[in-house]
């Protein structure tokens, strides 16, 4: 997780449902002071998704103003779509990519294994890497269009061998237990947070790092189908769980993020002239609504 994942995460999930106004730049700061972020921090994010574009800025008297713009709202609405794309029902096939770089160009073999990861791909031999969803073939040759290979060959395969199912193929590609452990620590987050939600700057800081806790976990995620997976797998009980504590803690989070920009920024059409319990009536009511919206099994939406 980096400062500049929590920026990105706080305009989308809270931001954005809260005001369509610029939020001044002091704003952004005690907000991310929930999640331990120091001030100096939270200033160089900002600079730097400026100059990627993702903020703009604006002066109001002496106050700098930033708000997110339409690339940084499409980044994550990609995010969002490419994980869609591989909840689909499995057709039974196999993408396969086999690869070859040259032996000289280390940094090149590294960056094609992480294209290949982000595109869903797990190794079965050290340079031929497979993936079930069927997206995966048109995704990874996009992600590695600009690499310099020796040879790229995109397949589409088949199990033939009696004696090795698709499921073992899927555990030889993939660490799975690693994974179960890592969702079921987010699990027990999780059920901490449906004991006792927190409210307030804690309630912010506690969904802004459940966040990075499961696209964390969601990174190594080959998001296989259930036909490959294993029994009991955890994913299926953090999507319940974030879909309850979760969003209940979005909606908590999101009256606190209305109470402090109620302070210090006008409201827009649909929030202004409302007052302070309104306001934290409505963020409560649109957390969960927007948690639906945007969840996928994921937990990346």
């Amino acid at each position: 997780m980096t400062v500049r994942d929590l920026v990105v995460d706080l305009c989308a999930e809270h931001l954005d449902a809260v005001t369509g106004d610029p939020v001044p730049l002091q704003a952004l700061v005690g907000l991310l002071a929930a999640c331990g972020v120091a001030e100096p921090s939270t200033r160089a994010a900002a600079s730097a998704l400026r100059r990627a574009g993702w903020l703009t800025a604006s002066r109001r008297g002496r106050e700098t103003l930033l708000a997110p713009t339409a690339a940084l709202r499409a980044a994550v609405t990609t995010r969002c779509d490419r994980v869609r794309s591989r909840l689909g029902p499995w057709d039974g096939e196999w993408r396969m990519v086999v690869y070859g770089v040259p032996e000289t160009d280390r940094a090149a073999r590294e960056r094609v294994r992480r294209g290949l990861a982000r595109a869903g791909f797990g190794p079965l031999a050290p340079a031929t890497w497979v993936s079930p969803h069927a997206a995966a073939l048109e995704e990874v040759r996009a992600e590695l269009a600009g690499e310099r290979t020796s040879r790229l060959d995109l397949l589409t395969a088949r199990v033939a061998d009696p004696r090795l199912s698709d499921a073992d193929l899927a555990t030889r590609c993939w660490d799975l237990p690693r994974l179960a452990a890592a969702w079921t620590r987010v699990l027990d987050r999780l059920r901490a947070v449906a004991d006792a939600v927190p409210q307030g700057p804690a309630a912010l800081g506690r969904h802004l790092r459940l966040r990075a806790d499961v696209r964390a976990v969601l990174t190594g995620d080959p998001l296989l189908p259930p036909a490959l997976q294993p029994e009991a797998w955890p994913a299926r009980e953090v999507r319940d769980a974030w879909a309850d504590a979760g969003a209940r803690l979005a909606a908590a989070a999101r009256a606190h993020v209305a109470e402090v920009l109620g302070a210090v920024t006008p409201r827009t059409a649909a929030w202004s002239g409302l007052p302070a319990g309104a306001r934290r009536e409505r963020a409560r009511g649109g957390g969960s609504e927007v948690l639906r919206q945007r969840w996928t099994p994921d937990m990346s939406g």
